[in-house]
């Protein structure tokens, strides 16, 4: 039976009815012309279960322990009409029903008994279009792999027709699943062994000089943001099981505009948006810190070499401005602290890097802890990815992706995702909070358009 890495065994370990540990996706689409509403469902729907590629056969072995799980089970008997459900959006059929519908799915845990994945088709929208909302275990996959499925399931050719659903990609597609890839149980070569514990503790040995020089750029005021820089806000409790999801799509090239008048990068950008609309959204509540909120951003650790499927993400920790009011100081502080982040992560090794990340999260645990949050400091407030995604228009069997928007996961200590996806000219955020901790989430939408024109002001004049 195929193996269980400790990351992907972690994200079963820690989750709970409180916590589920799946990432999602929404997707909207529009159908052919002279095709029915129900064309989406039905080419997602019509594939055997013996097509379904290894890696979505997969569900945990036993019950998990103390220790997590070591070793996956396959599912021989897939039940597809668990896995692939239809649904259809209450009146009036806005997004915001739509947005409704997927909060519930994004709060319900995945049945443990089976693969731990789900696909649902949204039909009946006002405008006509077709929904699909996915969710997929951390354990299966990180979101930057449920991208690359989802972009390897279409085309950019509106006339293929051919294009498989990202759990029905062959093995070609979905390069070194867990179940082609998994080690054997047979006893390992003596001498690699060794090689490979020498190399390891001369790393180890090497996290010392480095977490000291870490420490005495922060000590230096160099602009490098680190754990527990962070103010105390209502986002950094503890968290119920109800989830609030909600999207919008955003004109790439405004970011762009406003990044090349600041010479800074297209993240900066992005993460100073953020900063502003996060500003607006805790000043609504009398909640805004007098110190500058932090996020925790993911860093893709994948080489060409790396399989899909997965965790292979570190993290590093920027600040967001909130405590300034000019947007152009705001982007300027991001930029700083982005670009002492950049600096320290690129001294280091992959495996200097790994551990580097997991000290910025490590933070996390510390949050769980009942007493911790009567005084102790977050690591930081908000986990913001921004996924780089496809640059030219996308095709499912002739239906046009109009968006793909993700869904992640809040935490205790952490009420609020911000995930986005670049893709054929526009930015497709998606953000997912806990509805008790982060109340009224969806004025973050407008927000981040108020944010957006502030800066694009502020840089024109």
């Amino acid at each position: 039976m195929p193996g269980m890495g400790p990351v992907d065994s972690g994200f079963l370990l820690i989750e709970s009815r409180e916590h589920p540990m799946h990432v999602g996706g929404l997707q909207l689409f529009t159908v052919p012309d002279g095709e029915p509403a129900t064309w989406v469902r039905d080419q997602l729907t019509a594939i055997y279960p013996d097509r379904i590629s290894p890696r979505f056969r997969l569900k945990p072995k036993d019950p998990v322990g103390l220790l997590g799980n070591f070793r996956w089970s396959v599912d021989s008997n897939l039940d597809l009409d668990h896995h692939i459900r239809r649904s259809a959006v209450p009146g009036p059929a806005r997004l915001r029903e739509l947005f409704e519908l997927t909060s519930r799915w994004q709060g319900s845990l995945l049945d443990r008994h089976r693969p731990l994945w789900e696909v649902h088709t949204i039909e009946g929208l006002e405008d006509g279009r077709v929904a699909v909302f996915t969710k997929v275990h951390h354990a299966l996959v990180d979101g930057v792999s449920a991208l690359h499925l989802m972009q390897q399931s279409c085309s950019p050719d509106p006339d293929a027709r051919d294009c498989l659903p990202p759990y029905a990609l062959p093995e070609a597609h979905v390069e070194g699943t867990v179940a082609s890839k998994s080690p054997g149980l047979g006893m390992p070569n003596p001498v690699t062994l060794l090689r490979n514990g020498l190399d390891f503790a001369g790393e180890l040995a090497s996290i010392g000089p480095n977490s000291l020089k870490v420490a005495y750029r922060s000590l230096r005021d160099t602009g490098l943001t680190t754990p527990f820089d962070a103010p105390r806000t209502i986002l950094n409790g503890r968290i119920g099981g109800a989830r609030r999801f909600v999207a919008q799509t955003f004109d790439l090239e405004r970011f762009r505009a406003v990044a090349s008048a600041c010479d800074v990068s297209l993240n900066d950008c992005v993460l100073a948006v953020c900063g502003g609309a996060l500003r607006r959204y805790m000043g609504e509540l009398d909640e805004l810190p007098d110190r500058s909120m932090t996020a925790m951003c993911p860093v893709n650790l994948r080489d060409e070499k790396s399989e899909v499927g997965g965790n292979e993400i570190g993290a590093m920790i920027a600040t967001l401005g909130t405590d300034l009011e000019d947007p152009v100081e705001r982007i300027e502080a991001v930029h700083e602290s982005t670009t002492a982040a950049k600096r320290t992560m690129g001294e280091l090794t992959p495996l200097q890097l790994l551990l580097m990340s997991g000290y910025n999260v490590a933070g996390l645990g510390l949050s769980m802890l009942p007493t911790y949050s009567m005084g102790g400091r977050p690591p930081f407030n908000v986990i913001i990815s921004n996924v780089p995604g496809p640059r030219k228009p996308m095709y499912f069997n002739g239906a046009h992706l109009d968006g793909t928007y993700p869904a992640s996961i809040p935490v205790d200590g952490m009420a609020m995702n911000i995930t986005l996806v670049t893709y054929d000219g526009q930015v497709d955020f998606g953000i997912t909070a806990c509805r008790r901790s982060a109340p009224s989430v969806q004025r973050m939408i407008h927000h981040l358009e108020d944010s957006l024109a502030e800066l694009e002001k502020a840089t024109a004049a």
